[in-house]
């Protein structure tokens, strides 16, 4: 699995295409939040059409000291080599469902 620059390996990967094809944006913002929250050392509760601003969000991510746009750069697990572009990571929560 790719890791990140400080050697945290990824757990998810999740395609790209899926994102846009299910009108899924919030994940994105999801995502960064939760990884400003992460390393601020709070939880982030937000109601449903009741959200934090997306500004906000990008606030909190600089004051994490992480980048604005919450890209970071991943290496390949097996090769140790970066990939070619940064890529959007963070912490999100995650549900399999399991299908009868």
């Amino acid at each position: 699995m790719p890791y990140l620059e400080d050697g945290t390996p990824v757990d998810i990967i999740l395609n790209p295409l899926g994102v846009p094809s299910r009108m899924n944006v919030g994940q994105i913002l999801e995502t960064q939040l939760g990884w400003a929250a992460q390393k601020l050392g709070f939880r982030a509760l937000c109601p449903v059409f009741d959200s934090i601003d997306e500004n906000e969000i990008f606030d909190l991510m600089v004051e994490a000291g992480l980048p604005k746009d919450g890209k970071s750069q991943l290496y390949d697990g097996r090769t140790g080599e970066p990939h070619e572009q940064k890529t959007t990571v963070g912490q999100i929560y995650m549900l399999k469902l399991h299908h009868l």
